[in-house]
């Protein structure tokens, strides 16, 4: 009910600005590729299990389909590997044997999104969007080592295990582009996002970043 009420109240929101925009607007660019940092839930969860400092980056490929509405494809991976190793112990401190884990924690995350340019002048250099589409986020778990065999302490019992989760969601959110030159925008993008199979769980993802453009529509 409270997704469905901000739904309705967004909409209420928009209307007046959507109705505000021109047709008539001159040609612009067919295309477009973007490069920019990005972050959201996933992508966080998994730097954080082993301190990685930077977002990972996303590559945005989008086609103008009219001056006002777009099409665009976004993808980031991120990786993090880490290790540990050491030797276990009984309570009393005797020790019972060696451990190692090679792993390695990565995360992808997809999204296919309209776009609809709200500003009323298509030439100005400030640009307001409002996006809607679908997101895919996997995030895959991967490790391999050893651990104490603690029937015969002098051998170890080798393991190799892998585990991947995908998650679906509905986003819509805001984007704003500013032209830097012909054909060059620096571009931010911010997403809600519902869980598709558990519509409470309510995520957020951001993205910051350079766009060209080239091709005439």
């Amino acid at each position: 009910m409270l997704i469905r009420t901000a739904g309705i109240c967004a909409a209420a929101l928009l209307m007046p600005l959507l109705g505000s925009a021109q047709s008539s607007e001159p040609a612009g660019s067919r295309y477009y590729i973007g490069l920019a940092a990005y972050t959201n839930w996933y992508q966080r969860l998994s730097r954080e299990q082993d301190g990685s400092r930077w977002p990972p980056l996303a590559l945005t490929l989008g086609y103008q389909l009219r001056p006002r509405w777009a099409v665009q494809l976004s993808a980031a991976y991120s990786s993090s590997p880490g290790s540990y190793a050491g030797v276990a112990r009984n309570p009393d401190g005797s020790p019972i044997g060696n451990y190692r884990n090679h792993y390695r924690n990565s995360a992808l995350s997809m999204t296919a999104l309209g776009r609809y340019t709200i500003t009323r002048t298509l030439s100005n250099r400030l640009q307001l969007d409002a996006l809607g589409g679908f997101s895919v986020d996997r995030q895959a778990y991967q490790a391999k080592g050893y651990n104490p065999d603690y029937l015969t302490p002098a051998q170890t019992t080798p393991f190799d295990l892998s585990s991947h989760n995908y998650n679906y969601a509905l986003s819509v959110g805001p984007s704003l582009r500013y032209r830097i030159s012909s054909g060059l925008e620096a571009v931010g993008e911010g997403t809600v996002n519902m869980d598709l199979r558990a519509p409470r769980m309510i995520t957020t993802s951001a993205s910051l970043g350079l766009r060209y453009r080239f091709g005439r529509l």
